[in-house]
């Protein structure tokens, strides 16, 4: 009840402020000098003031006193009320020293303002422009400083009060009021330049124009009238034409040169031969009009080619010459009139060279590019459903309606903070909060779940540290939860333009950014989360952004699903290695030979003297560039029918997909943590890398072992605090959306960022993995399934799998210890013969089929058969 006695308090005062601000200013507007008042005497009959003889008094006493800044003191006392309403603890958490130093800025400011005033403004009514207060000052400084220094230091105690007062940085002012002005100075010269190739494009056409409406006058003029004296006009009209376009009519001269005619038969314009019949024309007129009849025809061509290549060749293009060299080619037909042939429209015929010029470094990378095989493209985002937009309707005033609610709930439970940011996703809106001295964030903590029932809404996360800002964030869900597609982010520059083959999508943030991360840095992932939550979808996202990034040459994958269900699906497509692996016995095959690819490249890496697979690529690649290869360095000819080391080539990525590895582990064992230990430890350099899903982020699972060599992580939502600090060390993950909603850990932080993961469906899954399948098949490799090439990558403690028990160097003394003990169990005599739980296993198995001890019992116990002959 206090609480809400101090909100009617509040709400009291902004009502009493608000009226005591318009009463005033209607007294000041309506002010009239012979209203009786402070200064003015009179009889109290028709006052004019609107506000009647209190209002007549107030405003002569401020006006007297203040003179024109009298006039802000309505809006000083109004701001006053807004700010002890709308934000009182800011009010309230004001220490001594801030409060000295606005009332100093108060004091400066106004006693500076009314001295300004008194020295510059003409007086109003009968008072003085800057009050009683203003004169007084003035004229204590005018004498000593005269009207030049008074103003400069008016000025200063102007600003400097105004900057104790309200706080405004004059600094930061002038650096935003530059930066506006370099803006408009950048948007004025890009304007500029706009115009100029405006401008130059119509001078151009302009120019061009006349000389095409030449050419039409003279085709017209030469067909209609072939006699001697049009000729020679024609000649007359050319020449001007000539001098309006000389940059086409250059080209044409030799068609259309007025010569006589023994010059024109000693100096023909075609060096081919005309073939005409000589009974079809008069025997003096008739050829030279055929043949410029035929020239004319040709420069309609050569028109038509010019503009054509004028974007490209306008310069080096000789008509003349490029019309003799095809008549020695051709010759005319008898009628016929000769054509210069097309440039093609795909850029073929385009890159023979005209006037035997040389072809430009452009022109000959086209041209062996075009007699290159073309390469298969990647799968086009049509494949991918295209997003809905529905973006969400939230306007300004609803933003502010609800940062205005949690302020208020945040006062009902103590504490006092004000939204000072506000940030809406398609999923959920950030609030950011300023807190008042002395809060600590444990306490929103803590209330997160009073806060969700407050606010009516599914959950609220508290992100108490935001990376480079002061403030604590609030997380709510929004009404209207949009869908992230997968193509509205794999078509972002972000994914587009990175340039690592193992870039992924992920999704989007809370702001509605994309989110992609490179695997390659990571260099393992480990994704946890409970059914439902959006791991699977996650996954096949991670995949698919894969498929989108790079071909088979680049990346590689081996899959593994215990649950036969959500990897199958890709099965025949060429990045394979091996088919999608369901048996948990051939995964553990699987991640032996991970290991044993591994050790093999760091031998290759360490003999060609690189740090990591893209430095032994490169080194590959530029050996083969010089044309010498590098031979193979491991090479043994061990039965002596090799016929000698191969060449080394490009080694592509591998990227090793668990679905479920809590099934794999519980199947196969031990073993297999500690393979995905080694791998995590060792193989980044290598360029083999891990992605983990499990839905049961349980310690049994997500081992510490594996958590200290896999540093990021991917939460989806999950039932409890202790499952979310199982996956990110804190907690956070439980209190998630669902449906794709996560908390991803990127590598080298500890602060996880909020992501609404990308949705994929079933049906672009398919679509994607149809069009690699039509693109190549998977070239298997068999060793990967079948464990032949892996015999010799054993852990630690190990025998091989197909090791007699017997044949054990230890198989002895164990049998020893066990009959000497009288009693059996797998851990006993691993403890102690100290060496692994498998091996320690198959001791006790090769004893059971030797007849020494019983078959396990119902509760896994066994017997020693074997009496103690010492006993």
């Amino acid at each position: 009840m206090r609480l809400n006695g101090v909100q009617r308090l509040l709400e009291t005062g902004l009502i009493i402020s608000t009226a005591f601000a318009i009463f005033i200013l209607c007294a000041l507007i309506s002010f009239d000098p012979a209203d009786p008042s402070w200064s003015q005497t009179g009889e109290f009959i028709d006052v004019k003031n609107i506000t009647g003889t209190a209002g007549a008094w107030l405003a002569d006493i401020l006006l007297f006193s203040f003179g024109w800044l009298a006039f802000l003191v309505p809006a000083g006392i109004q701001l006053f009320g807004y700010f002890a309403f709308k934000r009182p603890h800011q009010v309230l958490s004001l220490d001594y020293i801030t409060l000295a130093l606005r009332l100093i800025g108060l004091v400066l400011f106004v006693l500076s303002s009314c001295a300004i005033s008194s020295v510059n403004f003409d007086d109003i009514f009968y008072f003085s422009s800057g009050g009683v207060v203003g004169d007084v000052i003035a004229g204590a400084m005018m004498p000593a400083f005269s009207f030049t220094g008074t103003s400069i230091l008016l000025l200063c105690f102007f600003f400097a009060g105004l900057t104790l007062l309200t706080g405004i940085s004059w600094v930061q002012f002038v650096d935003t009021l530059g930066a506006y002005v370099m803006k408009a100075g950048l948007w004025l010269w890009n304007w500029l330049q706009r115009k100029r190739g405006q401008w130059r494009d119509e001078y151009e056409q302009a120019e061009l124009q006349p000389a095409l409406e030449g050419n039409a006058a003279e085709v017209k003029m030469l067909h209609d009238t072939p006699d001697d004296k049009e000729i020679s006009k024609q000649t007359q009209d050319k020449a001007e034409a000539k001098q309006k376009a000389p940059s086409l009519m250059d080209k044409a001269a030799a068609i259309f040169a007025s010569e006589p005619k023994s010059k024109a038969k000693e100096e023909p314009a075609f060096d081919g031969e005309f073939k005409i019949e000589p009974d079809s024309l008069a025997p003096n007129t008739a050829a030279p009009v055929k043949q410029q009849h035929a020239a004319l025809d040709q420069l309609d061509d050569i028109f038509a080619d010019e503009m054509a290549f004028s974007a490209t060749d306008d310069e080096g293009f000789d008509t003349v010459d490029a019309l003799n060299e095809l008549d020695r080619e051709q010759p005319l037909a008898k009628s016929e009139p000769k054509t210069m042939p097309k440039p093609a429209v795909n850029g073929q015929a385009a890159h023979t060279p005209l006037n035997n010029q040389p072809l430009s470094a452009k022109e000959k990378f086209d041209q062996l590019m075009a007699e290159q095989p073309p390469m298969a493209p990647l799968p086009s985002l049509d494949l991918l459903d295209r997003p809905d937009k529905q973006k969400n309707p939230i306007s300004e005033e609803e933003l502010e309606a609800v940062s205005r609610l949690v302020e208020a709930k945040l006062q009902d439970f103590g504490v006092q903070a004000a939204v000072v940011g506000v940030y809406p996703g398609p999923v959920v809106t950030r609030f950011e909060l300023d807190l008042a001295p002395g809060v600590k964030v444990a306490k929103i903590s803590g209330l997160a779940k009073d806060l969700a029932r407050s606010l009516s809404a599914v959950s609220v996360r508290v992100v108490e540290v935001i990376p480079g800002k002061t403030y604590v964030g609030l997380e709510l869900p929004n009404k209207h939860r949009e869908v992230v597609r997968l193509s509205e982010v794999i078509n972002a520059p972000k994914f587009e333009q990175n340039k690592s083959p193992l870039t992924m999508v992920l999704g989007k943030d809370i702001a509605g950014q994309p989110v992609v991360a490179d695997l390659a840095k990571m260099p393992h992932l480990l994704v946890a989360g409970t059914t439902g939550s959006g791991k699977s979808v996650g996954v096949n996202v991670m995949i698919l952004s894969l498929l989108y990034k790079s071909p088979p040459e680049d990346v590689r994958l081996i899959m593994i699903d215990p649950k036969m269900l959500e990897l199958s699906v890709y099965e025949g497509i060429p990045h394979l290695l091996c088919e999608v692996v369901t048996d948990m016995k051939e995964a553990a095959n699987a991640l032996r030979w991970c290991v044993g690819e591994m050790e093999r490249r760091y031998k290759l890496m360490s003999a060609l003297g690189v740090r990591n697979l893209k430095g032994y690529n490169q080194k590959v690649l530029d050996a083969k560039a010089a044309g010498q290869p590098i031979l193979d360095p491991l090479f043994k000819d061990t039965d002596g029918m090799a016929d000698g080391p191969q060449e080394l080539d490009k080694l592509p990525n591998i990227v090793v997909v668990i679905d479920e590895f809590a099934d794999m582990m519980m199947i196969v064992g031990k073993k297999v943590e500690e393979l995905i230990a080694r791998i995590a430890q060792k193989a980044r350099a290598a360029g083999i890398h891990l992605v983990l899903a499990t839905q049961r982020p349980s310690v049994d699972v997500i081992t510490g072992l594996i958590k200290a060599n896999i540093p990021t992580r991917m939460a989806f939502q999950v039932s409890s605090k202790i499952d979310s600090r199982t996956i990110l060390d804190q907690q956070g993950a439980e209190q998630l959306l669902g449906m794709g909603d996560m908390l991803y850990l990127p590598p080298g932080t500890s602060v996880p960022v909020r992501v609404h993961g990308a949705f994929v469906d079933d049906h672009e899954v398919h679509a994607v993995v149809n069009d690699w399948k039509a693109r190549g098949k998977p070239n298997y490799v068999d060793e990967i399934l079948n464990g032949d090439a892996v015999e010799d990558v054993l852990l630690p403690g190990e025998t091989p799998e197909d090791e007699d028990g017997e044949a054990d160097p230890l198989y002895d003394e164990a049998v020893a210890f066990v009959i000497e003990s009288g009693r059996v169990s797998v851990s006993s005599v691993q403890r102690k013969l100290r060496v692994g739980y498998n091996r320690a296993a198959r001791l006790v198995e090769q004893m059971e089929i030797s007849g020494l001890v019983s078959p396990p019992g119902h509760n896994g116990s066994r017997e020693v058969l074997v009496k103690n002959n010492a006993n």
